[in-house]
């Protein structure tokens, strides 16, 4: 039996080939309109087929591939546009939610709660040790769920997860964070505060921050780009 037939395993390692064919896409090693062979990619990794087929699987519902009528599988490709159409539907479902939460009497605070306890561990941990991209990207996409979380609303929850790990590849390929670890904690610290006194400016606040970052992140993924063209 191959080390990763097992189940659990085979899970975990399907993560590590999604992960590693998503950042390919979007740096652009594979083109658009290219097919992933599932056998090649199983034999160049030395595993089976079956994680390779749930990864495709996965890329599919991210829209970065498409599962063809035949059983093959088709590169979508990722671009700039693409990184623009990402984050205008994260602003809409982000602003959505502050604007339920605003006018309703039902939400929970224990998500944005839980979430600031994490970043006040972290900001300790900054004093001796350098926060990683990696790092603050992981901690940016939990809090920006954990205001989904705020609300019993799954459509806007699956919507949003639906691009959340596209968003941490892009974060981590464009080493996307801020001056400091203390200036990106401020940053959140404050929406978060807006957030859980229901202060209307947190519906404009949650837009200013998000495009912030995608400002930031076009000019970065050009460059990406660019250079990989050259």
């Amino acid at each position: 039996m191959n080390k990763y037939d097992a189940p659990f395993a085979r899970a975990i390692h399907t993560n590590e080939i999604v992960k590693r064919l998503r950042m390919d896409i979007i740096l652009g090693k594979y083109k658009p309109g290219s097919r992933l062979i599932e056998a090649t990619i199983a034999k160049n990794m030395d595993i089976s087929r079956a994680p390779v087929r749930s990864a495709f699987q996965m890329l599919a519902q991210e829209g970065l591939v498409l599962n063809l009528s035949n059983g093959g599988t088709e590169v979508v490709g990722f671009s700039v546009k693409h990184v623009l159409d990402l984050f205008d539907l994260r602003l809409i479902l982000e602003k959505r939610v502050l604007e339920l939460i605003l006018v309703s009497t039902t939400f929970n605070y224990r998500p944005l709660l839980d979430i600031m306890e994490t970043f006040e561990q972290y900001r300790k941990k900054s004093q001796t040790t350098e926060i990683m991209s990696a790092e603050t990207s992981f901690l940016d996409l939990q809090f920006h769920r954990s205001l989904i979380n705020m609300l019993d609303n799954n459509p806007i929850l699956t919507a949003w997860n639906s691009m959340a790990n596209v968003f941490q590849a892009i974060l981590e390929i464009t080493n996307m964070t801020s001056a400091s670890f203390e200036e990106f904690y401020h940053d959140h610290r404050r929406l978060a505060d807006l957030v859980i006194q229901k202060n209307p400016i947190c519906v404009d606040e949650i837009e200013a921050h998000i495009s912030k970052s995608k400002n930031i992140i076009i000019v970065r993924m050009e460059k990406i780009y660019t250079e990989n063209e050259a």
